[in-house]
């Protein structure tokens, strides 16, 4: 389902920021193990389940820090670029546990990108997501690169259970594959969205996370990605890249992980899911 601007409003948007903390996209009977066993075009075996919900307390809580995480210090200033790639201008969050009642919206004449509070009176513009988050990153790029969009999801995580991708120009749709970290078969390739698995109990990780793959250097061992929100600094190389992490194939199957170029250990690193792309 494709969230057109005629669709959005203020009310909404907290109502949609207290549907992503609270996670109900997925019920309770969601399975916890295998994510991917009944999910289509799935490459690789023991894709990592959906997270457990949050308790009603636990939501409202959220919801509070993350407005309180908006009033700053700020990693870099709100809304200052970081990077651009391919065309998407990628900004800074403050942190990564900010959110904030705005949304993004494209417009897929101009590629301008508009943040807004009340719903728009030019249905022309096309929902990307809240403001400089990760998910609207990703959508944004899609869109202007790919022509594809993808709907809505609670957090990053569940991008990886989607079956299907938009045209929102056309309104085609497009499958969409998956590939299972550490078991795929099917390297990951530029345009791929990167999921990183939700940590509910880390701070930093509660809700995943998720970037675009800009680049794919198999002799390096490098993956490049562009992203929002990761850790909101500027990105390594400002006009291709926000950062790399490393590939390693082995006998055939293909392992990603949160490791730049000569690192060992990252102690602030995430765990990578698997990653997405259309299958046409």
């Amino acid at each position: 389902m494709i969230l057109t601007a005629r669709l959005k409003s203020l009310s909404f948007v907290l109502l949609g920021l207290l549907a992503l903390l609270a996670g109900f996209w997925w019920s309770a009977s969601n399975p916890q193990q295998d994510g991917g066993a009944t999910l289509p075009l799935t490459d690789g075996v023991g894709l990592i389940g959906p997270p457990r919900n949050f308790s009603p307390t636990e939501a409202a809580a959220l919801f509070a820090d993350s407005r309180k995480a908006c009033e700053g210090p700020c990693i870099t200033p709100f809304g200052e670029i970081l990077g651009i790639a391919d065309g998407a201008e990628a900004r800074s969050n403050c942190t990564s546990r900010c959110v904030l009642p705005k949304r993004g919206f494209l417009d897929l004449e101009s590629g301008a990108y508009a943040v807004l509070e009340e719903a728009p009176e030019d249905t022309a513009l096309v929902y990307v997501g809240i403001t400089y988050q990760c998910v609207g990153y990703a959508r944004y790029w899609w869109m202007k690169n790919l022509s594809l969009t993808f709907g809505d999801v609670d957090d990053a995580h569940q991008i990886l259970y989607l079956t299907e991708a938009t045209d929102p120009r056309t309104g085609e749709t497009f499958a969409l594959g998956r590939s299972v970290n550490g078991s795929a078969e099917r390297p990951p390739q530029r345009g791929d969205l990167l999921v990183y698995a939700a940590d509910r109990d880390d701070p930093e990780w509660r809700f995943g996370h998720v970037a675009v793959i800009v680049g794919v250097d198999l002799e390096r061992s490098l993956v490049s990605v562009a992203e929002e929100n990761y850790d909101n600094h500027p990105w390594q190389n400002p006009e291709v890249f926000a950062r790399q992490v490393r590939l390693f194939e082995i006998n055939g199957r293909y392992t990603m992980l949160d490791l730049s170029e000569g690192e060992t250990r990252n102690s602030d690193g995430g765990q990578i899911a698997g990653w997405i792309y259309p299958v046409r």
